[in-house]
């Protein structure tokens, strides 16, 4: 199997530059473990956790079953214990960091002083210049067709844009869940990719198996972008939302009623392990620079790929 190396796998020390997003109610420390062992980095979202000895349960139990490198998303806003949660991680070995709500700010100082490194995610330029001048150490760009809170702007347009706009290094997401859309995502500058929808339907994944079910019979054709759950843009599976204005008031227990996906549901066939998609998406991506002459990046080789 290939080592691709990149300014992200340099920089976090893992083998692929994937990162399985963390996504809510869904990553927990199965499909963390799972992930980062399989040579991505897995990551975990902290508002999973109502309370503080829940993160440090869950961390402690990732650190049984894997000393490899792991992420979070963390919400630097009042309503967190992101204080807590911070110093938690960093006890943890937590070298990687991703900000979308609240100011990236106020946790870079430990955590660089840590030896980790702080991405925002961003779905514009405005954002990205404004992530930048806070002194994050690099991108998530958000683009169309991501699953959750999403952008406007397709992959191959934002990637290039946000780097040579803002100078920083550029992670992917949004539509990606095979290795041949990675091969695109870093042709147009991506240094990593962020995959969510695909890790949905694995055997790793807290979503409940109808949830899993519907990501696998899903086309894109299904997904619905849509600001009325949460008040900003988001993308859905049509069928979980179809009866929202009838719905109740929207509670964390009918969190789990509504079933995020992006478009790279047409690449999800079926349900397998976190390591299969990973080790699979390596193989396409290697396939595919071979097939196109290598033009991107130069997969270093830990053995012969026949």
């Amino acid at each position: 199997m290939a080592i691709i190396e990149t300014e992200f796998t340099r920089m976090i020390d893992v083998d692929y530059p994937i990162i399985g997003a963390p996504m809510f109610l869904i990553s927990y420390e199965e499909l963390v473990v799972a992930v980062a062992e399989a040579g991505g980095l897995g990551a975990i979202p902290l508002p999973n956790f109502r309370t503080i000895e829940d993160l440090k349960h869950t961390l402690k139990k990732i650190r049984e079953k894997t000393d490899k490198p792991i992420g979070v998303n963390i919400h630097t806003s009042g309503k967190f214990e992101w204080k807590a949660q911070l110093a938690l991680c960093l006890d943890a070995g937590v070298k990687f960091f991703i900000t979308a709500l609240g100011d990236p700010r106020l946790i870079l100082d430990d955590v660089h002083a840590n030896g980790g490194k702080v991405f925002s995610d961003v779905a514009s330029l405005k954002q990205g210049l404004k992530a930048r001048d806070r002194g994050v150490d690099g991108l998530i760009a958000v683009a169309s067709g991501a699953g959750g809170h999403c952008g406007t702007v397709p992959t191959h347009i934002l990637v290039p844009y946000l780097k040579s706009k803002t100078g920083l290094p550029v992670i992917a997401a949004g539509g990606i869940s095979t290795g041949a859309q990675m091969v695109a995502a870093m042709a147009v500058g991506a240094c990593g990719v962020v995959v969510g929808t695909r890790l949905v339907a694995t055997t790793e994944s807290r979503a409940a198996p109808d949830y899993k079910k519907a990501v696998v019979a899903a086309g894109p054709e299904d997904i619905v972008c849509t600001a009325r759950i949460t008040g900003n843009p988001a993308s859905w599976l049509a069928e979980s939302i179809r009866d929202f204005d009838e719905m109740p008031e929207v509670t964390s227990k009918r969190w789990r009623d509504f079933w995020s996906a992006g478009q790279s549901v047409a690449q999800t066939n079926e349900i397998k392990s976190a390591t299969t998609v990973i080790h699979e998406m390596v193989e396409d991506y290697t396939s595919v620079c071979r097939t196109l002459g290598n033009p991107f990046y130069n997969p270093k080789l830990k053995t012969q790929i026949d």
